[in-house]
Parts: structure tokens; C-alpha cells; sequence
């Protein structure tokens, strides 16, 4: 994955959106969990605005990360 490829996607979010604020914070190279977006950022359903953002193009990464004994929560990253 390039550069280009990230601001080239299918669709851009618009400004003022959570879709444009995930990808903005996403782009500038940090990580998201649940707790994360809603503490930094305000969005309660990370993983359907990250669905809705694949869907449009963008090639977020994630994975599950094991944060108690009986406890994962998943991140994710482009």
C-alpha cells in the first residue's frame, strides 16, 4: 500500500464527519480500539463506521487484541 493509494480511495468522507475523523487519525499513523474512539474521538460504533469505510474503499487493517483473561477487543489501522 502506498501513499497515493490513501488519498486516492474510492469515496472521501466529507469533512466533520466520524468517517473523516477516523481516517484522519488512522492516516496519521495511530491505532483505534472502542475505548479509544469514543474517549478521542466521540464514536460509539468504531467497527460499523470502519465497515462503512471499507466498503467505500479504504484498506483498514485489524485485529483482535487479548486485553483481559476473558476479554479482546479489536484494533484497527491502515
Amino acid at each position: 500500500m502506498t501513499q497515493m493509494e490513501l488519498l486516492a480511495p474510492v469515496r472521501a468522507p466529507q469533512r466533520g464527519t466520524q468517517h473523516y475523523e477516523i481516517l484522519i487519525y488512522l492516516q496519521a499513523g495511530g491505532r483505534l480500539t472502542v475505548k479509544k474512539a469514543l474517549l478521542e474521538l466521540g464514536v460509539y460504533a468504531l467497527s460499523q463506521r470502519v465497515g462503512e469505510l471499507k466498503k467505500a474503499g479504504w484498506p483498514i487493517q485489524s485485529r483482535e487484541l487479548q486485553v483481559g483473561p476473558r476479554t479482546k477487543v479489536s484494533e484497527y489501522w491502515l
